[in-house]
């Protein structure tokens, strides 16, 4: 787990050709496990020699790890390097100018630090971090990510993840609850900075019967007009939800499906029961399941169109 984001210890060093030459690494690791020092080189317009002297302080730096027991040289780009360069591309397009050294927050796969725009505004910075939490039960929750994909990288399915959250929040953030998203490169989403705390966050002292109520209803709400514009959350849980002076947001969405999935009805079933679960047990808010999941599967359906009923129940009303 990073809880210091290392690449900024780097970063003040780095000369224009240490980035050429992280981007090499990069882009070769598409073709080479362990990227040839040649290939390297000639990509950064380096001659071997000087390549091989910016790798080892790169190596130094901790942004790419080398290998020599192949019968060649090779290196890696570890996440601080992905780090490095995702953040100078986010400080050249403008849309932040600084990032905070310690983290704020931290996901089963995510670390989540503060960023200040070129306005001087705070936004949140959260660097994706598959590469570093690797298990094959993190490759079977992420399994979206590799449809129609040779590439097994990584970090390259942390990008892919980072893609995909941004995508929600574009599409989710005009209709609902969700952080505003601003920014996205490589394995990094910048989006609205929150003053709020996460749910599971707040003790039964913090939040009483009758106000977790009204958050739960505020959630149901909230998630309702998602699951009707046709989206899924699917890993929702009390981990999820923030509240915050403006009511509650929904986050996380990196593991998002269309209603158009074929399993998206019983994820959204699951996200139903973990939400009215976590109520249930840490603040004693009883609800009747069968009621809300009537009211759920009935915006699922809508959402898929009257195409899909007609298909669906087409055999019977021959």
């Amino acid at each position: 787990m990073v809880s210091k984001l290392l690449a900024l210890d780097a970063y003040p060093k780095l000369r224009d050709l240490d980035f050429r030459v992280l981007r090499g690494v990069e882009l070769n690791m598409r073709h080479h496990r362990w990227v040839p020092l040649e290939d390297i080189a000639r990509f950064a317009r380096l001659d071997v020699e000087t390549a091989s002297f910016r790798l080892g302080k790169l190596d130094d730096w901790s942004l790419v790890v080398r290998r020599s027991d192949m019968g060649y040289v090779g290196y890696q780009l570890t996440i601080h390097g992905y780090d490095t360069l995702a953040i100078r591309a986010l400080a050249k397009k403008g849309v932040v100018e600084a990032i905070s050294t310690a983290q704020v927050g931290v996901g089963k796969d995510a670390d989540v630090y503060v960023g200040i725009t070129p306005s001087q505004e705070k936004v949140a910075v959260k660097f994706n971090r598959i590469g570093g939490r690797t298990s094959s039960r993190k490759a079977r929750y992420h399994g979206r990510a590799f449809q129609n994909k040779h590439h097994t990288s990584w970090l390259y399915v942390s990008r892919l993840i980072a893609q995909r959250e941004y995508e929600a929040l574009t599409l989710l953030n005009p209709i609902a609850r969700v952080p505003k998203p601003i920014a996205w490169n490589r394995h990094a989403v910048v989006m609205e900075f929150i003053e709020g705390r996460e749910l599971a966050e707040l003790s039964d002292a913090e939040l009483g019967r009758d106000e977790a109520g009204e958050v739960l209803n505020k959630v149901l709400n909230e998630y309702m007009k998602i699951v009707r514009f046709g989206i899924v959350h699917s890993d929702l849980s009390e981990y999820n939800v923030v509240l915050s002076g403006d009511g509650v947001l929904i986050i996380d969405w990196a593991q998002y499906v269309t209603t158009a999935d074929p399993e998206s009805l019983e994820y959204l079933e699951r996200d139903i029961t973990v939400l009215l679960n976590a109520f249930k047990h840490r603040w004693h808010v009883e609800v009747d399941f069968k009621e809300v999941w009537k009211s759920f599967k009935e915006a699922w359906t809508e959402s898929r169109g009257a195409e899909w009923r007609d298909s669906r129940w087409g055999s019977m009303r021959r």
